[in-house]
């Protein structure tokens, strides 16, 4: 599985859902995280960050529900 995070600099809620799935992903062998600045990749149809696709599907703009979360991960 595949998750991306898209940030941008100087964003509070960009650091604080990185940092929170890093922890919740830190035993996860089979999960991939990139993160990616929206900035610095030229991307342009992403107006709202942190932006988090799951296998290149949206699931959530801005902050994680943790439960939800992972009862999807479970779920794929």
């Amino acid at each position: 599985m595949i998750l991306t995070l898209y940030v941008t600099d100087n964003c509070k809620a960009c650091e604080r859902v990185k940092n929170q799935l890093k922890s919740l992903l830190q035993d996860r062998k089979d999960v991939t995280l990139f993160i990616e600045n929206i900035i610095k990749k030229n991307i342009k149809n992403i107006l709202i960050v942190p932006a988090l696709y799951i296998d290149e599907e949206l699931y959530v703009l801005g902050d994680i529900n943790e439960e939800k979360f992972l009862n999807r991960l479970k779920n794929i």
